[in-house]
């Protein structure tokens, strides 16, 4: 683990400023000031960034979090930890210089984005009441909350920018295509389908008869949108393959064409009707069908790429002293000659 950890430094601080960074619950007493730790240790400071202290407590925090993320994939020993430690170190330090770039670019949040997404997170959790009882549980305030979404939707737009200076040449769009289209870009075996998944079976029946009795797909559901989990539009029936066809899809293989199918279960309270509009055949598609989708692939890879670079931009930018070295990793030469560029900026 400890050789993986080393071979991926740079993908593991990326992955830990995804994690504890941009979320939204990232940061919650990042930089408290208890003076002891969660296990009753003293706390202590163990490194400046740009001259605030970065206490012990928070790094194990992260440390432990991260260990948890990596834990189910490889396993983690005593012998990670001062890496990782690192990289927890290196992610807020990171997050300081981001909130400077934040700044410097004047970016500005408004009180709706920010109302929207914390409605966003109430409606992710089944009722209001058990979201309430996350928050006290967690002992989270709605102000911190939406303090912590105003800082990721900041950061956001950062990365937006940094995406919207990115353009991709078709040339360069055809060429990728050309190299993956046999493995890419083929469409599989299977049917164009309607379908339409209902919050209840008597909504799905309704639904169902009303079509079978001649009504337009798409009347009926708009009649029945507030029944609707999902559904598709007539003129826009989405490819079902053969492959796809199981379990609660597995009667759609039998359903005549152009018919309307009985209410399907997919539980025991959900269900869905449909209708298989057209069989269709493998084939490659061209690159008019899918160039869409070629330039965002290349423009997500360059994305990345062009993230990680400023990630590691606002890591050379930031002051990092280490106060307590035996908890993290021995530094190598390349650390100790950056460490020496370092003091010469300053």
């Amino acid at each position: 683990m400890l050789r993986y950890l080393r071979s991926h430094v740079k993908s593991i601080m990326i992955a830990v400023i995804v994690l504890f960074v941009v979320s939204i619950f990232a940061g919650y007493g990042l930089y408290a000031r208890s003076g002891k730790g969660s296990d009753g240790q003293r706390d202590y400071a163990v490194a400046e960034i740009n001259g605030k202290d970065v206490m012990r407590s928070d790094i194990e925090k992260g440390t432990m979090q991260l260990a948890e993320q990596l834990g189910s994939e490889k396993e983690v020993t005593s012998a990670d930890i001062p890496l990782m430690r690192k990289a927890i170190l290196d992610s807020t330090a990171i997050e300081a210089e981001l909130e400077k770039e934040i700044k410097s670019r004047n970016i500005e949040v408004t009180e709706d984005e920010i109302d929207e997404a914390y409605t966003n997170i109430m409606d992710s959790y089944p009722t209001r009441e058990e979201f309430k009882a996350f928050m006290e549980r967690s002992e989270i305030t709605e102000v911190q909350v939406k303090s912590d979404i105003k800082k990721q939707i900041s950061q956001k737009k950062v990365m937006d920018a940094l995406a919207a200076e990115i353009n991709v040449p078709d040339d360069e769009a055809r060429k990728f295509y050309d190299s993956a289209k046999t493995f890419l870009y083929k469409q599989p075996a299977g049917f164009k389908v309607n379908i339409a998944t209902f919050k209840s079976n008597e909504a799905a029946k309704l639904a169902q008869k009303s079509i079978e009795g001649g009504e337009g797909w798409d009347k009926v559901m708009d009649q029945h949108k507030a029944d609707i989990m999902t559904s598709t539009p007539y003129d826009k029936p989405v490819l079902i393959t053969v492959q796809m066809m199981v379990d609660s899809l597995a009667a759609l293989k039998d359903l005549p064409l152009n018919k309307v199918s009985p209410v399907m279960p997919v539980t025991s309270s959900d269900s869905y009707v449909a209708i298989k509009r057209s069989k269709e055949a493998e084939k490659q598609l061209s690159y008019n069908e899918v160039s869409a989708d070629v330039v965002a692939m290349i423009k997500n890879q360059k994305a990345q790429e062009k993230q990680q670079e400023f990630y590691e931009e606002l890591l050379s930018r930031a002051k990092i002293k280490i106060l307590d070295p035996e908890i993290f990793p021995a530094p190598t030469s390349a650390d100790i000659k950056t460490e020496v560029k370092s003091e010469d900026k300053q």
